[in-house]
């Protein structure tokens, strides 16, 4: 394989969103792009069309990142998954998009499963006693 892409699937504009998001962090990139399943569509019209990506390019490798696990969305996309330049990972949010999209090169699948385990690691609840226990000048990151 040559280079990847990511595509950033959803319900909605959540994709378009986090596509818009990511690019205030870490600017334009041609290899991100954005699809979104409107009220009272179907998903079948994003598969066709990155199956067609699939077809076309199949010395790329394309990692779709979809919104929700289980979601009509995601559950659209797995339908490719016998492609074997698709890789499909669900639970969409900023960390795990920049992430993959700044690693450089294709990512293998333990890769892509350790960049998994990073987002999903980072998620906390903030709590006010963890704020008011901290009283230095510092900043906060």
């Amino acid at each position: 394989m040559s280079g990847k892409k990511i595509i950033l699937v959803s319900h909605g504009k959540l994709s378009e969103g986090m596509l818009h998001s990511v690019q205030m962090i870490i600017g334009k990139n041609e290899d991100l792009s954005c699809m979104g399943m409107m009220p009272g569509a179907h998903y079948q019209p994003m598969v066709d069309e990155v199956e067609g990506m699939l077809k076309e390019h199949p010395d790329t490798q394309y990692i779709i990142v979809a919104d929700l696990l289980g979601g009509s969305v995601c559950n659209g996309m797995t339908t490719l998954l016998r492609y074997p330049n698709l890789r499909l990972v669900a639970g969409m949010n900023m960390g795990l998009v920049i992430n993959l999209l700044l690693a450089p090169g294709v990512l293998g699948d333990e890769e892509i499963d350790t960049k998994v385990e990073e987002a999903n690691a980072v998620s906390h609840r903030v709590r006010p006693e963890a704020l008011e226990a901290d009283n230095s000048d510092e900043d906060f990151f």
